[in-house]
């Protein structure tokens, strides 16, 4: 048979819709974790992927810019990237001269071999590390396998019929409505964008409360309705994975266990229950994540519960003389990894409650790191496994080159300034200063660019490891356009570095910088 010029292009216009609304029904499927017991380890898996062939550049310029935003977007972008790439896969598909039956079978067999090839591995990874934490029987080799098979085979069978509805000469799907074509494909689209849009609505949700403050009577308490809470409610602590959003695990405390091994004298397997028949240690300890940019909000402040790591490792006989550093391995498929001298030290705990409550899940639940003065992603969330090792274990992240050290930069910011004030006005300027581990000894705030400096007051630290809170009192006296800067000493004396760097590799530095213009 001879195709006319206008039959393959009309071929190929139905083969890219037939391929769109095949894929973006195969895309749910993989979204909802269908065939994996819920958990969406495909779609996780090839989120991992995404992020192995990202450069860290491009990673850290979208964090920077679009905050919160970032990792949704790259997310959903990704997915829609698929569904179009089917598109075009059925749209090449359409123009061959293929029986029906053998374009099922050549797009079945080509979608599970692209899914295997991108995704299987990391997806049995993924899911065995979800299901072990939750007792679950291995089997994700077979679950895995299973599932990319089922995908492909749902938008195999709904592209072939499409593409068989779409390309029958004067085609129509009811003779009483006169529904054309056109219209069939139109409502397909829809529906297929409503399903995947409904279900993403389903897990993305957001929480929201009042700060509440407590602070002493101070130049700080002046203006403590300006400045953050000392200790940040749970639900207003800043949230960071590795993860998309709505993607982090859920676990049950009943069936969680903590297994603890490598190079220790005798492995064991704790549960929930016996983890926190240690002797507990309260600390309260600030996070800040390796992605906050200057004057970012990805810092919060919290007290803490939990055990000391070291006492974990006594009791499974303590390290080897061998072993160098201690392994995480987390419920989502997260590693990290640090030094077995900071392990040690009495500080470094495995936390299990957050500011009175259980760990929230979005928080680490049933148990998260936390070591004063390192970044946020040496201290992992739901972690399953400590392993002991002798080699230079690299984790997640630093496999993409952050920094393995991750030691937290002085950093000081605004956090009370407007654009616009009046002269003469009083004008009450604050904010946060943090510095890990050494504490922070003086704050200083400059608004003339930096020319001079005045110092701040600053309110005694909740606790060697916390942020403090700081205050200055500023009554320009001229209408201009004034910058404002702040900067921080640690409890050694040293400046926080004044270089603007970005958050890649080792954290942003440089001092915060407002402009405001005061009118007259």
């Amino acid at each position: 048979m001879v195709y006319t010029e206008s039959e393959m292009s009309g071929s190929t216009r139905a083969g890219f819709w037939a391929g769109v609304v095949a894929g973006g029904i195969a895309v749910t499927a993989i979204y909802l974790g269908l065939f994996t017991s819920g958990i969406p380890a495909v779609a996780l898996a090839l989120w991992d992927r995404l992020m192995q062939v990202t450069p860290m550049q491009v990673f850290a310029f979208f964090i920077v810019r679009l905050k919160f935003a970032a990792k949704p977007s790259a997310f959903w972008g990704m997915l829609l990237g698929l569904v179009i790439l089917w598109g075009i896969f059925g749209a090449i598909l359409a123009r061959t001269r293929f029986s029906g039956a053998v374009r099922v079978a050549i797009s079945w067999v080509a979608s599970a071999g692209v899914l295997a090839l991108l995704a299987y591995r990391p997806a049995v990874a993924g899911l065995a590390a979800r299901q072990a934490a939750q007792g679950v029987p291995d089997g994700t080799a077979t679950a895995v396998a299973v599932a990319i098979v089922a995908y492909a085979a749902i938008f195999s069978l709904v592209y072939a019929v499409l593409l068989w509805m779409m390309t029958r000469r004067g085609a129509v799907v009811s003779s009483g409505q006169g529904m054309s074509r056109r219209e069939l494909l139109s409502r397909a689209v829809l529906i297929a964008i409503a399903t995947t849009a409904g279900a993403g609505a389903a897990r993305w949700v957001q929480t929201a409360a009042q700060r509440t403050t407590a602070l002493a009577q101070t130049l700080v308490g002046r203006f403590r309705d300006l400045l953050p809470s000392e200790i940040t409610p749970n639900e207003r602590f800043y949230v960071v994975s590795k993860n998309p959003p709505g993607f982090d695990p859920v676990l049950d405390e009943r069936r969680w266990t903590l297994d603890v091994g490598g190079m220790v004298a005798r492995p064991i397997k704790l549960t929930y229950d016996q983890l926190r028949a240690f002797p507990a240690v309260d600390q309260l300890q600030t996070l800040e994540c390796i992605s906050n940019e200057v004057g970012g909000d990805l810092i919060s402040n919290a007290k803490w519960k939990g055990v000391r790591l070291r006492d974990v490792l006594q009791r499974a006989g303590g390290p080897s003389s061998r072993a160098i550093k201690v392994a995480f391995h987390c419920a989502d498929g997260y590693t990290e990894s640090i030094p077995l001298v900071d392990a040690l030290v009495p500080t470094t705990l495995l936390a299990y409650d957050m500011n009175g409550e259980k760990l929230p899940p979005v928080h680490g639940f049933p148990v998260r790191l936390l070591v004063p003065g390192l970044f946020g992603m040496k201290n992992p969330k739901w972690i399953t496994r400590i392993e002991l090792v002798d080699y230079d274990f690299q984790g997640y992240w630093e496999r993409s080159g952050w920094s393995d050290e991750a030691v937290v930069k002085t950093m000081s910011k605004f956090t009370t300034l407007g654009r616009s004030y009046q002269t003469g006005e009083e004008i009450g300027l604050g904010g946060v200063a943090y510095a890990g581990d050494r504490s922070v000894k003086e704050v200083e705030v400059s608004t003339d660019g930096g020319k001079t400096w005045q110092k701040a007051e600053v309110k005694s630290p909740l606790g060697p490891f916390t942020w403090v809170l700081w205050a200055a009192l500023w009554q320009p006296t001229a209408a201009n356009e004034y910058t404002l800067k702040v900067r921080a000493k640690d409890g050694g004396g040293v400046t926080q570095s004044a270089k603007d760097t970005a958050t890649l590799p080792d954290g942003a530095s440089g001092y915060h910088t407002v402009r405001v213009r005061v009118r007259k």
